[in-house]
């Protein structure tokens, strides 16, 4: 469903979607170090959902995961003032949820699904 550039990547969105509830698979995680032995397509980490009924809500997880690592400028926490990166899903300094859509200063347009 989603191959991702690095491992980090991957398990950011699999964590998204278990936190959703959407079992995953995560496939490659160790095949990296194959790079240059294999072509770099086959190594890329997957993420695979497990119960193709979750599929739409994945996608619209993945979107919305693209969205946020494109993202640039940041983003006002509402529960203790601080400025965060508008690609952080949740404050960096308490923890509160904060959307870049809710704050004028985030800016960048959403990324593309690869």
């Amino acid at each position: 469903m989603y191959s991702a550039s690095d491992l980090v990547d991957a398990r950011l969105l699999a964590d998204s979607l278990a936190d959703a509830h959407i079992r995953t698979h995560l496939f490659n995680a160790s095949a990296m170090g194959a790079m240059g032995d294999l072509p770099f397509g086959e190594t890329w980490p997957e993420v695979w959902i497990a119960d193709e009924r979750d599929l739409a809500r994945a996608r619209a997880l993945v979107a919305a995961h693209a969205a946020r690592r494109s993202a640039s400028g940041s983003v006002h926490c509402g529960a203790c003032g601080e400025d965060s990166p508008s690609n952080f899903g949740c404050c960096w300094n308490c923890g509160a949820d904060v959307s870049p859509q809710d704050d004028h200063r985030a800016g960048g347009a959403p990324g593309d699904l690869h």
